[in-house]
């Protein structure tokens, strides 16, 4: 049978009408309609004939690559350590974002809040001059912990750190419990009072220098005062000083004190195998005592105006410095 398109078209047009008739009289308007059209089918696919974009919910979420971000990739940190033990760790940190990690740029991995019980360098480990890190690329910086030199259960946390722009990335936290054994030092400065002096005793003489921190460098122990170009020069034998420094030994339940050398102008460090029984050659710690400073022992640290034989300048000190033997 051959249909008559334009009496087809005709069929259509009266049943259209009716329709619209009917939903009107039913009480439903043009709008609802138009809104009934445009409806979204039962499966949340668009209309056929609707070319609006997709939006990120339709398709799942962004792939947006940010500038800095990072995972931890692997952490190797102990569990248990030593008061005073410095032992070698290792975080490994996977670049996922889409910066170049260089020194010169500012990437480092650094202590969360800026302070950590274990690491008291700069509060930063630094990319090496001249590595890079690519996106994608795993780095694993090698550093030590030293532990505290008070027992306890401690965390160290760290996250990378783009300098001056941003913290990012993922944060690894440990935590670590520390013991003290054998003979070790009470928490706290020494009382000065109950001190036993193996050279003049100082303790009441005026602090009045600041001792501003004590450390390694190579084979010097360096003692960072302020005196060391304010105090009177001393000359002895043709060499000029102006002070000494102390060490504070705990030992059969007694805090010893004694010098073990003299500080020239200008002078901060010594040979770090000069802090010995040699030098001090005092009883209990003579030169023939063999004594030497044991490793992961907490010895507090001084310097005063002349004081290791009969020879003064001036009756000052400084204030005590805590340092755990490396």
């Amino acid at each position: 049978m051959v249909h008559n398109p334009s009496s087809t078209a005709r069929q259509f047009q009266s049943a259209a009408l009716l329709l619209l008739a009917s939903l009107t009289a039913c009480g439903v308007t043009s709008d609802k309609m138009v809104a009934m059209q445009a409806t979204d089918t039962d499966d949340g696919a668009l209309n056929p004939g609707d070319d609006t974009p997709p939006t990120e919910s339709d398709t799942g979420g962004s792939d947006t690559v940010l500038e800095d971000d990072a995972q931890i990739a692997t952490s190797h940190l102990p569990t248990d350590m030593a008061c005073g033990e410095v032992t070698q760790v290792a975080i490994a940190v996977r670049n996922t974002g889409s910066a170049i990690w260089t020194r010169d740029a500012g990437y480092k991995l650094g202590t969360v809040d800026d302070d950590d019980p274990f690491y008291n360098r700069d509060t930063r480990v630094w990319l090496p001059d001249g590595d890079v890190v690519a996106s994608g690329e795993v780095w694993t910086f090698e550093f030590e912990l030293q532990a505290p030199a008070t027992a306890g259960l401690y965390t160290t946390d760290w996250q990378m750190v783009h300098e001056n722009v941003r913290w990012f990335g993922e944060t690894t936290v440990h935590e670590i419990n520390v013991e003290c054994t054998g003979d070790s030092a009470p928490a706290g400065p020494p009382n000065l009072d109950t001190v036993i002096w193996l050279h003049a005793d100082v303790s009441d003489w005026s602090e009045t220098g600041v001792l501003s921190s004590v450390y390694v460098s190579g084979d010097q122990f360096c003692l960072d005062y302020d005196k060391a170009d304010v105090w009177p020069i001393y000359e002895s034998d043709g060499t000029e000083v102006v002070g000494n420094p102390w060490i504070f030994i705990w030992q059969d339940e007694t805090w010893y004190a004694g010098t073990w050398e003299w500080l020239r102008p200008g002078q901060i460090c010594k040979a770090i195998d000069t802090v010995a029984g040699a030098t001090i050659k005092v009883a209990p710690f003579e030169e023939d005592s063999g004594w030497v400073p044991t490793s992961g022992q907490t010895y507090w640290f001084m310097v005063s105006g002349l004081a290791r034989w009969s020879e003064r300048t001036v009756e000052e000190r400084t204030n005590l410095v805590s340092f755990v033997w490396p």
